[in-house]
């Protein structure tokens, strides 16, 4: 599994003189994405989309790259054929709104249609089919790894009454740079967090922006 691959950056990047700049992270993605309360029931989801928005999307301060794109050009040279290849796929990670498609033969994968560019990946993670329907629409996060895609463990899954909006947003930037792709998404994010706290009243005056 690509976990243990990415076991030394979260070490390097999350502790020591890093520590600070992980609490900074943290209450930048709270107030792009809205902030999450450890009883909340996404609260663990969440936590996970943050480590990964920290690791594959945010660029340190000083240095304009990611954590992972840091950490491989800092120790590309040391790396063998192998890890030299799954490092590079770490730095290519997918993330974006998906609708799933449909199930694979034998349910050993999911097949997902990425909103933002009309592509379709084949997705291999088994062991989490049971928590999908076909038709959900889902923010995630696809890990190249040894020639397939597999989730990482953050998912924030919208409610299917308001797709139609989604997807008139998603229309709107997808021919944007990817700096807008992400900020749109991280407002999705804020919307569902609303939407779960604020349960009584209407989701499509949660999931809309103001004039």
């Amino acid at each position: 599994m690509y976990e243990r691959f990415l076991e030394p950056i979260i070490e390097q990047f999350t502790t020591g003189e890093y520590y600070s700049e992980v609490c900074q992270a943290v209450e930048e993605y709270y107030r792009k994405a809205g902030k999450v309360n450890e009883d909340d029931l996404e609260y663990e989801q969440r936590m996970c989309i943050f480590m990964d928005w920290y690791l594959f999307d945010r660029d340190l301060p000083g240095v304009d790259l990611p954590p992972i794109k840091y950490f491989f050009r800092q120790r590309r040279k040391d790396f063998g054929n192998e890890e030299l290849n799954i490092y590079k796929d770490l730095c290519e990670t997918i993330h974006s709104i998906f609708r799933l498609k449909r199930f694979s033969w034998f349910g050993s994968s999911l097949i997902v249609l990425d909103l933002f560019n009309g592509k379709k990946y084949k997705v291999n993670n088994p062991e989490i089919i049971q928590g999908f329907s076909r038709g959900d629409v889902f923010e995630a996060r696809l890990i190249p790894f040894k020639g397939a895609y597999e989730f990482s463990k953050g998912f924030c899954f919208h409610p299917l009454e308001v797709k139609p909006f989604i997807i008139n947003e998603i229309k709107k930037v997808k021919h944007q740079e990817r700096r807008q792709q992400n900020k749109l998404i991280l407002e999705l994010e804020r919307m569902k967090l609303d939407h779960l706290h604020y349960q009584h009243r209407d989701i499509r005056k949660i999931y809309q922006f103001n004039p």
